[in-house]
C-alpha cells in the first residue's frame, strides 16, 4: 500500500510548510499514491501538479521532473494549497483553487458575490463539485477531521 509508505514520510512536509498535515490525503484523490501517476491534462506526479504550478514553487522538470519525486512535490504541492489558503481563507475553496485553477474560483465569488464555497459551489466546473467532497471525506476517512476543523496554516 503506497500510503503507509507515503504518509508518514509526507505528513511533516506538508506541517513544515505549516499547513495541517491531514491534507497529505489530497495524493490519495490525485494519483491514488501513485508517484508517476501523469493525467492527459499534463499534471504529474503524487499531487498531480501542473507544470506551470511546479515551476512557480521550485520544481525543475529537466532534466529530471520533480514532480515525480515524493518530498519535493510534496513540498510544492503543500506551498500552494497555502498560497491558496492565504488567498481565499477556506479549505474547501483552497481545494477547488487546487483543483479547477485559482482564476476560476475568484470569477466565480465575484460574479456571485460571495466568499464562501457554498455560494459557488453549484456553478464550479463538475469536476470540482465532486473533487471538494472527495477530499472531504478522504480526510474525515483516513484521520477522522472535518475540514472546518483543520487549523489554519501558522505564519
Amino acid at each position: 500500500d503506497s500510503a503507509s509508505e507515503y504518509v508518514p514520510e509526507l505528513k511533516p512536509i506538508f506541517a513544515a510548510q505549516k499547513i495541517p498535515p491531514e491534507l497529505v490525503w489530497l495524493a490519495e484523490v490525485e494519483s491514488s499514491f501513485d508517484r508517476r501517476a501523469k493525467s492527459p491534462a499534463g499534471a504529474a506526479g503524487l499531487f498531480q501538479l501542473m507544470p506551470d504550478t511546479a515551476k512557480r514553487f521550485g520544481l525543475s522538470l529537466w532534466p529530471r521532473d520533480e514532480r515525480y519525486q515524493p518530498e519535493p512535490s510534496a513540498t510544492a504541492s503543500a506551498q500552494y494549497l497555502k498560497s491558496l489558503y492565504d488567498r481565499f481563507g477556506d479549505w474547501r475553496l483552497a481545494l477547488a483553487a487546487y483543483n479547477c485553477g485559482e482564476g476560476t474560483v475568484q470569477k466565480l465569488l465575484t460574479r456571485y458575490k460571495t466568499q464562501s464555497y457554498d455560494g459557488i459551489a453549484g456553478h464550479l466546473p463538475a469536476e470540482t463539485q465532486m473533487y471538494v467532497p472527495r477530499v472531504e471525506a478522504v480526510v474525515l476517512q483516513r484521520e477522522g477531521a472535518n475540514l472546518e476543523q483543520l487549523s489554519a496554516p501558522q505564519i
